[in-house]
């Protein structure tokens, strides 16, 4: 699957799956080769010196990513907060400092579906409980990582890896969840993940990551599996694939519509080209140059950097972890709502075939007020707007609604799921962003605005000692975190500020050219470097008149 993305068979042959499906495939975490740069001396200095001139507000800010403005009256969000020493670049683009002054996801139990976890690393030490193991020689509790990566301990610790032991820089989005490990051993088939499903929703989890996948069509053993989490209110996420395998589609199980199909983002908050894409994608997250924990068999320091999907797909059930910690109340449904509705959206404006709703923003998902959903507002048809009839951007309007079959007919009290058709739910009824078929006839419609958005009931529950607020009235129907114009948003070169323009490159509307930015960073270049090179000059000229100089030393006048 997706991201166990790697040859799986000791003969170098990819192994197959009951009914010759292929097998799922954990991503491989590839470390990115960075070429070196020629040792000239102060160099370093001189590309400080630039990068600050031209970049140094927005790089220097604390993460501005959420808006005040843009959360309502009344509503009290937590204080910026500068990244911590030691953070990973993603840590800083997320603000998850911020994010975890609310929320550490205590009390959330994510499962991660995987080769197992290694649970002795001092990173996962305490945070890890008995598992399951449903792979031939897989551990019975899923204590010990048999992927020849440690993939599985990888994506555990982006999830929940400590924050008090070892290195800094290599910590949990939710430091105070559990990880509940289901190994399908050094191999997995559809067959086996659709087992592991079960039981990581028997065990009790909360959340299960799959960053995992396989190209095509998802099978009925992996349809079923996931409608019955959600028949248990489980969130699953998984991750989208990643084209080194040649999976340019979404992948299986992260096509099947319910599920959290997440693609990658980079530091400059553009799409990751290593990443798959399609009209199934929900939302978007980090994939590129993360570090995290690994069996020392893999890496002698315990550590490994890597990039794809399976770091978007976790770092993404860890934000979900802590929305489940924070608002222990709210349903799978309203958690996912929650999500893509206080996503930063990137690339052309509304879902795309990229990004989906945006990139995951953890502090305004915890913070931000957002409408009550009846069902699971991903079971629909994806749409760009949330209304009927236009594909998300960039896809084929012939097969905006193609993909594996459908769970549908969620009734509306979080009851059983049950089969619906291909790419489509069954049932009528319309969907808050998919717009009609949401898979639920017997679900009441919440009421909605001019906006085509469901409003907040009265009463609606607001965050953890937060005041109730209004949620925005952003001008293209949906709320976008902080696209719209006015809002903050995210920085180009990997974190964040606040901008009158929305998310950068972004062209959503008040979003600034992109041609513009452009030619506004060069002339800045320009300007640095010409202003570097006339102090040089003023500096060798001084101190040539001084060395011929050879007056005595002067007094104070």
């Amino acid at each position: 699957m997706q991201h166990r993305a790697m040859t799986r068979g000791p003969d170098g042959t990819e192994p197959r799956g009951p009914g010759g499906t292929a097998a799922p495939r954990r991503a491989r975490r590839a470390v990115p080769v960075v070429p070196g740069l020629p040792c000239v001396p102060g160099l370093p200095a001189v590309l400080a010196l630039l990068t600050l001139a031209v970049l140094g507000g927005p790089l220097l800010a604390a993460p501005a990513v959420a808006d005040p403005a843009a959360a309502g009256p009344g509503v009290v969000l937590p204080a910026p907060v500068a990244p911590a020493q030691g953070s990973q670049w993603y840590h800083a683009v997320l603000g998850l400092a911020q994010a975890q002054q609310v929320s550490e996801g205590a009390g959330a139990v994510v499962a991660v579906i995987d080769g197992g976890v290694d649970a002795g690393h001092p990173k996962l030490q305490g945070q890890v409980l008995p598992g399951a193991g449903v792979g031939p020689g897989a551990a019975p509790d899923g204590w010990r990582d048999d992927d020849p990566d440690g993939h599985g301990t990888a994506m555990a610790g982006l999830i929940a890896g400590r924050n008090d032991n070892g290195r800094p820089e290599v910590r949990g989005i939710a430091p105070a969840a559990r990880i509940l490990p289901v190994s399908t051993g050094a191999e997995a088939d559809s067959a086996e993940v659709a087992h592991g499903i079960h039981r990581a929703v028997d065990l009790g989890a909360d959340v299960i990551n799959l960053s995992l996948g396989s190209a095509g069509a998802a099978t009925g053993d992996e349809r079923e599996a996931v409608a019955y989490a959600f028949a248990h209110d489980v969130v699953v996420v998984a991750s989208a694939g990643n084209v080194e395998t040649g999976d340019s589609e979404i992948n299986s199980p992260a096509n099947i519509p319910g599920v959290v199909a997440v693609t990658g983002s980079t530091a400059r908050g553009d799409f990751w080209r290593g990443s798959s894409r399609g009209a199934r994608a929900v939302i978007a997250a980090p994939a590129p140059g993360i570090r995290a924990p690994v069996p020392t068999r893999v890496s002698p320091d315990g550590l490994d950097t890597g990039a794809g999907t399976s770091n978007s797909a976790a770092i993404v059930s860890g934000v979900v972890a802590l929305i489940r910690s924070a608002w222990p109340d709210l349903d799978a449904p309203n958690v996912i709502e929650r999500l893509i509705y206080t996503a930063r959206d990137a690339g052309p404006p509304g879902r795309d075939v990229e990004f989906g709703f945006g990139i995951v923003d953890p502090a305004a998902a915890l913070t931000r007020p957002v409408p009550a959903v009846a069902a699971n507002p991903l079971l629909a048809t994806p749409t760009r707007w949330g209304t009927a009839g236009q594909p998300p951007a960039g896809a084929d309007p012939a097969g905006a609604g193609s993909g594996s079959g459908s769970p549908g007919g969620t009734t509306g009290d979080g009851g059983s799921v049950g089969s619906g058709g291909a790419g489509r739910a069954d049932g009528s009824g319309a969907g808050s962003h998919g717009g009609g078929d949401l898979g639920s006839s017997a679900a009441a419609v919440p009421p909605t605005g001019a906006d085509g958005r469901a409003e907040p009931a009265d009463g609606a529950a607001t965050p953890p000692g937060l005041t109730a607020g209004a949620p925005t009235d952003p001008a293209d129907g949906r709320e976008r975190g902080a696209a719209a114009g006015g809002g903050s948003g995210q920085d180009r070169a990997g974190g964040s500020l606040a901008a009158a323009g929305g998310s950068g490159g972004s062209g959503g509307p008040g979003g600034r050219s992109g041609l513009l930015a452009a030619l506004v960073w060069v002339g800045g270049l320009a300007l640095a470097v010409w202003l570097g090179g006339l102090l040089g000059v003023s500096a060798h000229l001084l101190s040539a008149r001084r060395a011929t100089t050879h007056g005595g030393p002067r007094g104070h006048s």
